[in-house]
């Protein structure tokens, strides 16, 4: 006897629409002064731009690899990590991203995508699906 499919609720999706953040302590080498930093999730618009900026870097053999990775890491941080001053948050310009450690870029660029829901699509994008 075949059984009966049990007919679903109407399912109902609830978000918070606030961007998800992850504190970051570097500590600078000569130093072993700590700055704070905030990682923030990426908004729609941020994450278009920069779906725009991997795309302009796309293989021109209409596979979906990228042709050139500069600054692939160092502009989707540029777009979520801040420096924290006070009581306020400034955003940290590429060229200092760009001299973080590669280990460190790695790790950062990584959480970045997680938390703005990027691990499959950039993945994706880079040719690696």
């Amino acid at each position: 006897m075949a059984e009966k499919k049990e007919e679903k609720k109407d399912e109902v999706l609830r978000f918070s629409l606030a961007l998800a953040e992850v504190q970051v302590e570097l500590e600078h080498p000569s130093t072993g002064e700590v700055q704070q930093y905030v990682l923030k999730e990426m908004d729609g618009t941020a994450r278009d731009q920069y779906l725009s900026f991997v795309g302009t870097r796309m293989a021109s053999s209409g596979d979906s690899t990228l042709s050139n990775f500069d600054g692939i890491q160092a502009n989707l941080l540029h777009a979520c990590i801040f420096r924290i001053d006070g009581d306020k948050e400034i955003r940290v310009p590429v060229g200092t991203i760009q001299k973080f450690p590669s280990r460190v870029l790695a790790a950062l660029f990584d959480k970045a995508k997680e938390i703005s829901g990027m691990d499959d699509e950039a993945e994706t994008e880079a040719g690696n699906d």
